[in-house]
């Protein structure tokens, strides 16, 4: 394997990823995939990666100097998400529509996001400006197609919420959905399985720094809070990321509540796809066929509306007190923050 032909194909097409993002020995990895690849990926993470998938690490400023006349057609669309809230599967639905090239939680943009909550300390990694550049870098690699009039869809990671407003100053274009679902419903999907609980406490201290710098609170100890209260602050930090947005660019960006959008597909489909400028005439047609009876993450096995609802009557069942336990923590921060008032609606069904 030629790594010099993977810099020259990165020029050509999107068949060229930018996978990763090593920000410890300031790389990058470029790895050759598909458009079938990026179609059939729940994540571009190592589940994207197969035996033998071509790829090799480059230098950052070798990257930076040799992909600096690369740049997206369009620019790319997003989602952004409170996780496990049917993001996988909205995403999905709009790659059945044409005019868009899914790109589903890439690490560089998760990097970033991380790294961007570091940029004040002494122990951050790259320098602002560096920061910067890594961005533009990200967004104009991942935000490629194969077709004239294509757009790159990107959904990122929901740690990855407090990139809206550097989205908003790189690209005045681009627009993002933003995808959530009630407290309530929220708790009862996240405590019901060890393995989901495990993902949400991985990302918990980033919603923590958040919260602290949004809010000014900064008593809140992560070693102190439950489960419950610690998904609590990463569904609330979430949605005040959602709140900002929406106050400050309006018409670029869409909230979805996903229980509103399960209640009628076909209408939540047509309608992100008129905000995003997509055809949607075959929006009604996707949103009953077979996407809609398949697990988003997993296509292969069955799972529809009528599961979903036996799992959350089941979660509510089992951790109702962890449930209420974090409503109660909720109610209890919105009534000390005046700024998260307009997120109390969202608490409950």
């Amino acid at each position: 394997m030629n790594p010099e032909s993977l810099l020259a194909g990165l020029r050509q097409s999107p068949d060229v990823l930018f996978q990763d993002l090593d920000l410890v020995n300031r790389r990058g990895l470029l790895v050759r995939i598909t458009e079938a690849d990026y179609r059939r990926a729940s994540f571009l993470d190592h589940r994207v990666l197969k035996t033998d998938t071509e790829g090799a690490w480059f230098p950052l400023p070798r990257l930076l100097k040799d992909t600096a006349a690369i740049h997206a057609a369009l620019p790319p669309h997003f989602i952004f998400h409170v996780s496990h809230c049917g993001s996988t599967l909205v995403s999905r639905l709009l790659a059945e529509l044409s005019g868009n090239l899914p790109v589903r939680e890439p690490l560089p943009v998760l990097g970033l996001a991380m790294q961007r909550r570091e940029l004040d300390r002494s122990t951050a990694r790259i320098t602002e400006k560096a920061w910067d550049e890594l961005f533009d870098l990200s967004l104009r690699l991942l935000g490629r197609a194969y077709r004239p009039g294509e757009r790159s869809f990107i959904k990122a990671t929901s740690a990855c919420a407090n990139l809206i407003n550097p989205l908003a100053a790189w690209s005045p274009a681009s627009r993002a959905l933003l995808l959530y679902t009630d407290l309530e419903t929220w708790l009862c999907t996240m405590l019901r399985d060890e393995a989901v609980r495990e993902n949400g406490r991985f990302y918990a201290a980033a919603w923590l720094t958040d919260f602290a710098a949004m809010t000014g609170h900064d008593g809140l100890k992560l070693a102190a809070l439950t489960d419950a209260e610690q998904f609590t602050l990463n569904w609330l930090t979430g949605m005040l990321h959602f709140e900002r947005a929406r106050q400050v660019m309006l018409e670029r960006v869409l909230p979805c509540d996903f229980e509103m959008f399960l209640a009628d597909p076909g209408a939540g489909l047509e309608s992100a796809a008129g905000f995003f400028g997509m055809d949607s005439s075959h929006a009604r047609e996707i949103a009953v066929g077979p996407l809609m009876h398949s697990y988003a993450k997993n296509p292969n096995q069955v799972y529809d509306g009528g599961k979903r609802r036996q799992e959350l009557k089941e979660a509510q069942e089992q951790f109702g007190i962890e449930v209420e336990t974090g409503l109660a923590f909720a109610a209890r921060l919105c009534h000390e923050h005046a700024m998260l008032e307009p997120i109390v609606r969202h608490f409950r069904r």
